[in-house]
């Protein structure tokens, strides 16, 4: 369930290169990395959200609370557009609560495929439809039209310097895949969901982690997550969620491993459960 919701209406302005529109707690921007389009190749474009202090959007399981950013594009034909690539989220608690969010930044990156016919010398027009819920202790929804025209060139598409370090950054903070040497495990018991991850490397005592559930009803967002550590492993004890289905097999999510002074590492991970 949402939270009390305010209901704002907003008009948009087009701007080229990039859509950038300030809105209630909100600055909300469409950039691409690169200047030009290729036939046959690819750009990658960013919605960038920045909050103001004390407000969040949310990660594409949302938690207790809130809904994820969408995105519909309307796009010239035989374009496709992926999936939108999420960064690692942060863990926000309100009392019993749990939402998985973003303060004060979030880049959300698209992967763009433009088809081999395009003609050199014009110009294409990506846009975005793009939804969101900003939150602090009421949640607006908002909306913005964006649109960008890249031209069509033969050469391959080079970066726009202007948001080189932006696209840089929001590469650094999304989560990879597990190091080929780490193993993992899960375990169904009565009431909790119990993970262990074999790093196969002494693991630091400085070392923390959480998990974030790809998948809602899973597990009890707002409890207690215990962590503890052994020499070589990073084991989790996660409470269930009422509502998990009976019949799970598996449990896909963000490992989140912190050390104080090296940062947030996020992998993602999808592990069997035994009982």
């Amino acid at each position: 369930m949402f939270r009390r919701i305010s209901l704002i209406a907003f008009f948009f302005l087009f701007l080229n290169p990039a859509f950038s529109q300030n809105l209630s707690h909100l600055k909300a921007e469409l950039l691409c990395e690169q200047t030009c389009v290729q036939p046959g190749g690819s750009v990658t474009v960013a919605v960038h959200f920045r909050m103001q202090k004390g407000w969040h959007v949310y990660w594409q399981n949302p938690g207790d609370s809130g809904q994820a950013p969408s995105i519909t594009w309307t796009l010239p034909e035989g374009f496709t557009a992926g999936d939108i690539q999420w960064p690692v989220p942060q863990r926000l608690v309100a009392s019993t609560l749990a939402d998985y969010g973003y303060t004060n930044d979030a880049v959300l990156l698209v992967p763009l495929q433009a088809p081999a016919n395009l003609k050199p010398g014009h110009i294409v027009r990506l846009s975005a439809r793009v939804h969101w819920l900003v939150c602090q202790e009421i949640c607006i929804p908002g909306s913005a039209q964006m649109n960008l025209r890249l031209p069509i060139r033969k050469k391959p598409s080079p970066y726009n310097s202007r948001y080189a370090s932006l696209f840089k950054g929001a590469r650094r903070s999304m989560p990879i895949p597990l190091p080929d040497d780490w193993k993992a495990e899960g375990s169904l018991g009565a009431k909790e969901i119990h993970l262990s991850f074999d790093t196969g490397a002494a693991v630091s005592k400085a070392t923390t982690a959480l998990f974030f559930p790809l998948h809602p009803s899973q597990i009890d967002n707002g409890a207690k997550q215990v962590s503890t550590l052994s020499e070589n492993s990073i084991n989790l004890s996660l409470k269930k969620s009422d509502q998990l289905s009976a019949d799970v097999k598996t449990i896909e999510g963000v490992l989140v491993t912190e050390q104080k002074g090296s940062g947030k590492k996020g992998y993602l991970v999808s592990i069997s459960l035994n009982n």
